[in-house]
């Protein structure tokens, strides 16, 4: 393997993940020349680093050693929801706490469902500056018990929270599950087209 097709993998994956050769170097506690060095194939990182770069990456070590000629370089598929899917749930939500009557506890039940999704929006902005399979996780499940417990309170109108926000709970939880079970079946799909 050519270590300039090494290194241009290299900064092609500095590139996606959106980080100059500084924020990198700092990250692997090295000189941004030594970064340098490893893109423009004059040295090489050791396996070690190599290791780093893709825990840090989040992609497979094969990925980042792979020859160019055999299969090109794609970018690796995000395991996590798109975030356009957790604003929309946020903004109905907060319109309809805002604008439907309801009981106390109704009203205190969205506020948690809200700073539920709030989190949720936090841990994937972490998850996108700094990919790392717990990140992801918590992602996960915090989506998942969010389905669980929209879906479940609407169904049984909990805190006699009314049609409205009974409604919105039902059809938030249905539609973070659809998201689930198509991010699913598209990791599935994706791990069967790679063997």
């Amino acid at each position: 393997m050519a270590s300039t097709e090494l290194g241009a993998r290299l900064k092609k994956f500095r590139q996606m993940q959106q980080l100059t050769q500084t924020a990198l170097a700092d990250q692997l506690h090295v000189s941004r020349q030594t970064v340098s060095s490893w893109e423009t194939g004059r040295n090489q990182p050791d396996i070690a680093t190599i290791t780093q770069l893709a825990t840090l990456y989040a992609v497979p070590v094969d990925d980042l050693l792979q020859d160019t000629a055999a299969a090109p370089v794609t970018k690796p598929v995000a395991h996590h929801p798109n975030a356009s899917l957790l604003v929309v749930l946020f903004g109905v939500l907060l319109v309809e706490r805002v604008t439907q009557f309801s009981t106390f506890p109704a009203l205190y039940w969205m506020d948690f469902l809200i700073l539920l999704l709030i989190g949720l929006m936090l841990n994937l902005g972490i998850a996108r500056r700094h990919p790392n399979t717990w990140t992801k996780r918590i992602h996960w499940i915090g989506l998942t018990v969010f389905a669980a417990l929209s879906l479940v309170s609407g169904s049984i109108n909990a805190f006699n929270m009314g049609f409205g926000l009974m409604t919105t709970c039902q059809f938030s939880g249905l539609i973070v599950i659809i998201a689930l079970v198509r991010k699913c079946w598209q990791s599935r799909s994706t791990k069967v087209t790679q063997r």
